[in-house]
């Protein structure tokens, strides 16, 4: 037992630590919980984690209370949840001996991020001023040692945010695969190089046919330039490092945008580790010194918004669209703001809407099993129907006796905000009876515009007419 859940557990007695992120999911939706609590994942001494959920208020308090050293604690982000930008870079010291200057990826990650979420301003003359503009939206914080260098840029005032972690995460890749493009793409005296348009298709690709002019690209082409301010090819270059096994990879973790995806609070740590997630010093946010701690660990936060009245970016056809609803003059927001979104919508990778990693359990007489054609019905290009299959899932396996299966997934025709999600295996759960049948399948019906669902039995004798929804926090 941890030294941080004790601590909970005596401060907010009344406070439920789940060993599953469904488990509290499934609690949640039971007790209506404000927007903006925050998902928390406790690390223990195996690796294993437990969640509970705190308001802003009692985080604060928690942080008071815990020594920094005990403070084991990440931000657990649901797939249904509003996000800020966040990045995760890293990236180790040893294996990548040829890097003087350890300064370089982190700023040029920033400029490329601050391009990407915000229109140009033609009264930036200088990089300075740039920086300083860019540090006015960017907390950077900051767990390196002499082993690894290792950041969070998050956009803790954000021009901008995203609908979801999975849409932000198809953004980042986006932006990759723009920035490595545009390697390939320039000429110089010091590089000339042709690929295929099947060559350019991939990120990886495109990895693989830089690595050997990594080392060129660093020294010769400081003076190549792009549409980035203040950023050149070489400096793009440098973002491509080597891992432990001394495989070409990105400083800019990919992997860190999947559904419930556990991001490391500020001032917190890993368990056993001595590193805490601390506000840089080379990089420092705007007035810095004159934020509490407490400030600092709101705009930390990627889930909390202190202020939400802001545009957001969500998908439509596979292209990122900009919500301006919540904007009060849209007009100038979409003029001056978001140009650059076309850009990134020339760059998304179709892969990054499938889901290759769905493990199927092909043993049809395990209570745990998985119908082996059920992920083929899903048509999983629709973003939608990809974020709330994981509600779903959660819903239909948290009792271990009645686990089931999403079988397909149809769209209302006269309602097209509707998602059927229909059910095999043995959940049965019937709203009416309170609880399973023996035989008949029921559905789970999602109203994607006003995030509630509901679950229709099918028995005959159950009257359907009248259903009961509830609202997906």
């Amino acid at each position: 037992m941890t030294f941080v859940k004790n601590l909970i557990e005596h401060l907010f007695p009344h406070k439920i630590i789940t060993h599953r992120m469904s488990d509290l999911n499934n609690q949640l939706l039971e007790q209506n919980g404000e927007k903006n609590d925050i998902h928390l994942s406790i690390e223990k001494e195996n690796k294993s984690r437990q969640f509970c959920c705190l308001t802003i208020e009692e985080l604060i308090t928690l942080f008071e209370y815990c020594p920094v050293i005990h403070r084991t604690l990440y931000e657990s982000i649901s797939p249904n949840k509003t996000v800020k930008a966040y990045v995760d870079f890293e990236y180790l010291v040893d294996k990548n001996l040829d890097i003087q200057n350890h300064y370089i990826a982190p700023i040029s990650c920033l400029k490329i991020l601050y391009y990407f979420l915000n229109g140009p301003d033609d009264t930036i003359t200088s990089v300075e001023t740039y920086t300083e503009n860019i540090l006015k939206q960017f907390l950077v914080l900051e767990a390196s040692t002499d082993e690894k260098i290792s950041y969070h840029f998050i956009h803790a005032k954000p021009s901008v945010l995203f609908e979801n972690t999975s849409i932000l995460g198809i953004f980042i890749k986006a932006i990759v695969h723009f920035l490595l493009l545009s390697i390939t793409q320039h000429k110089c005296s010091m590089f000339n190089i042709n690929l295929s348009k099947e060559e350019c298709s991939s990120t990886s690709n495109l990895m693989h046919h830089l690595a050997p002019s990594l080392n060129t690209l660093r020294k010769n082409c400081t003076r190549c330039k792009l549409s980035i301010p203040y950023v050149s090819i070489a400096d793009i270059a440098y973002l491509l490092v080597r891992n432990k096994t001394n495989e070409w990879t990105l400083a800019i973790d990919t992997n860190v945008y999947s559904k419930n995806q556990q991001f490391r609070l500020f001032n917190s740590v890993k368990y056993g580790k001595n590193n805490p997630l601390v506000p840089s010093s080379i990089f420092p946010f705007h007035c810095q010194s004159q934020y509490s701690s407490s400030d600092l660990l709101k705009k930390s936060l990627i889930t909390f918004m202190e202020y939400d009245q802001i545009s957001k970016i969500y998908f439509k056809n596979k292209k990122f669209v900009i919500d301006l609803s919540s904007v009060s003059n849209p007009i100038t927001t979409l003029s001056c703001n978001f140009i650059n979104i076309n850009l990134i919508n020339q760059h998304i990778d179709p892969s990054s809407f499938c889901n290759p990693s769905t493990i199927i359990n092909t043993d049809r007489n395990s209570a745990n099993s998985m119908d082996v054609n059920a992920i083929n019905k899903l048509n999983l290009s629709a973003t939608d129907i990809e974020i709330f299959l994981n509600f779903v899932e959660n819903i239909i396996t948290s009792e271990p006796s009645h686990r089931g299966y999403v079988n397909s997934c149809v769209r209302g025709t006269l309602n097209k905000n509707l998602l059927f999600f229909n059910i095999a295996g043995n959940y049965r759960y019937c709203p009416k009876k309170k609880g399973h049948h023996r035989r008949n399948t029921v559905a789970i019906m999602i109203n994607t515009k006003n995030y509630t669902y509901c679950i229709r039995c099918k028995d005959i004798e159950c009257n359907n007419a009248i259903l009961s929804w509830k609202k997906i926090n």
